[in-house]
């Protein structure tokens, strides 16, 4: 009968399996990188409506930084500062269209969340309108005179279906 005999291993021998080892783990990731998923997109639904745009608040809106200037000491305006006075038509009032037939016309006129229908003559706030055109409207005080214009529209226009 044939016996085998095992001897133990030598701790050289061990350590440096250990460290074949360990050095092939460190290696694995430079040796075989993995393989990234990639995964497309998903369509949006066919029943998602496109993202409306929202126009911005009325200047009137912000009438506060106006009152209160950041660069004033005092937050106060200079007594001297024309925004003391009161705001600009222009940036009070927005023209949203003009209207006309024949020798007569209208304008259209948004003031914060108030739409006015003015023709020319007529008082709006401190303000006379003098004169319609075919897309501008000026308007008169005893302070002087301002044109409103017509502004392309930022919202943009629903699409028929």
């Amino acid at each position: 009968m044939i016996t085998a005999r095992l001897s133990a291993p030598r701790p050289g021998t061990v350590f440096g399996a250990a460290a074949l080892l360990f050095a092939a783990l460190a290696a694995w990731p430079w040796l075989f990188p993995p393989v990234p998923s990639v995964r497309k997109p998903a369509a949006p639904p066919a029943s998602a409506e496109a993202p409306r745009l929202v126009a911005p608040q009325p200047l009137t809106h912000y009438a506060a930084i106006v009152e209160r200037p950041l660069f004033s000491p005092s937050r106060r305006p200079a007594p001297n500062s024309s925004a003391a006075v009161a705001p600009a038509a222009d940036t009070h009032y927005r023209l949203l269209g003009v209207i006309a037939t024949g020798t007569r016309k209208k304008a259209l006129i948004v003031d914060g969340a108030r739409r006015l229908e003015v023709s020319e003559g007529e008082a709006l706030d401190s303000w006379t309108v003098k004169k319609i055109g075919s897309s501008s409207v000026e308007l008169a005080s005893p302070t002087g005179g301002t044109l409103l214009k017509l502004k392309p529209s930022m919202i943009e226009p629903a699409k028929p279906q």
